[in-house]
């Protein structure tokens, strides 16, 4: 019989859990309940839910804070101090060095080889006369924080395209003797002769070219000259533009007569450019002119004869 009794207890206990667990919800209302606590003065039931989730609880849908950056940040371009100072008031900057070594930095097959060396710059907010402090250079605008304007800054390839697209003047080929005749055996003296025209030859300097914010001018020179003289023969590169007799470098002699000899002389130009009025910089690029003027020349042959008076 007592068995019975404990059996019994056991079994009501049980059913009383379950009865409480079905209806915890509508007892307590919202929330989600973990445990039902006995009031044993009261005789009630009282509901204990689980506490709110906290913002840095894993499992959480609640964000992060949100961290403001103290600091403002700008792009330039990377441009270095000269190692020598050119101006009497301290160094001048040459910003070639931004424009050139992303060359160095990537394989010519990367597009960013060909890109500025810029630099991004922070300080803090609300300090205009604060001091700006390299966060990291990058070799064109892709790393750029979102927000952050970038120079409008022509790349070096953009300006080289700019010279090369200049109109220039095409030299002729001066020649002594003089009247384009000459005789076999004899030297014969060439000179490359701009004509003076409106196209742009070595010592001018052309008008401004606007390429995105900058104001670019160009100062030609030559680079190279090439005198063919018309039998197969050719002079070869050479800075020399040639002169006339005694002191010309450039020369020929012919060892056959010609009715028609085709001489011309093959100039390549290059140039330095400034931007916005600033230092003259070399371009690093050649502009190869090409139908240069044909001279014809007429090598005759020398015939010496005793005649009497």
């Amino acid at each position: 019989m007592r068995v019975l009794r404990v059996f019994l207890g056991a079994a009501l206990a049980a059913s009383s859990l379950v009865l409480v667990s079905e209806t915890a919800h509508a007892a307590c209302g919202q929330g989600t309940v973990t445990a039902i606590i006995k009031d044993d003065a009261a005789g009630a039931g009282a509901c204990k839910a689980d506490p709110p989730p906290r913002a840095n609880d894993k499992g959480s849908d609640s964000a992060e804070p949100v961290k403001l950056d103290p600091n403002e940040y700008r792009v330039v371009l990377a441009c270095a101090p000269t190692r020598i100072s050119d101006k009497a008031g301290g160094e001048a900057t040459n910003c070639s060095y931004g424009q050139t070594a992303c060359r160095y930095r990537y394989p010519t097959s990367d597009p960013r080889s060909q890109e500025n060396l810029l630099r991004l710059e922070s300080r803090p907010k609300g300090q205009p006369n604060g001091g700006w402090t390299l966060v990291r250079e990058m070799c064109g605008p892709d790393q750029v924080p979102p927000g952050v304007p970038v120079p409008q800054v022509p790349t070096l390839a953009q300006i080289q395209t700019a010279f090369k697209r200049l109109p220039f003047s095409k030299p002729t080929v001066s020649i002594q003797p003089v009247g384009n005749v000459t005789l076999v055996n004899l030297p014969t003296y060439y000179r490359a002769t701009w004509p003076g025209d409106a196209g742009l030859e070595p010592g001018e300097t052309s008008k401004p070219v606007k390429l995105l914010s900058w104001n670019v001018e160009f100062r030609i020179m030559a680079q190279s000259y090439d005198f063919h003289y018309g039998d197969g023969q050719s002079s070869g590169p050479t800075s020399d533009a040639g002169g006339v007799y005694p002191d010309g470098g450039i020369r020929h002699t012919y060892q056959a007569t010609s009715k028609g000899a085709q001489v011309t002389v093959d100039a390549k130009l290059t140039a330095q450019y400034r931007a916005n009025g600033g230092d003259w910089q070399d371009i690093d690029a050649v502009a190869d002119l090409q139908d240069e003027p044909v001279t014809t020349l007429v090598v005759k042959e020398a015939r010496a004869r005793l005649v009497t008076h």
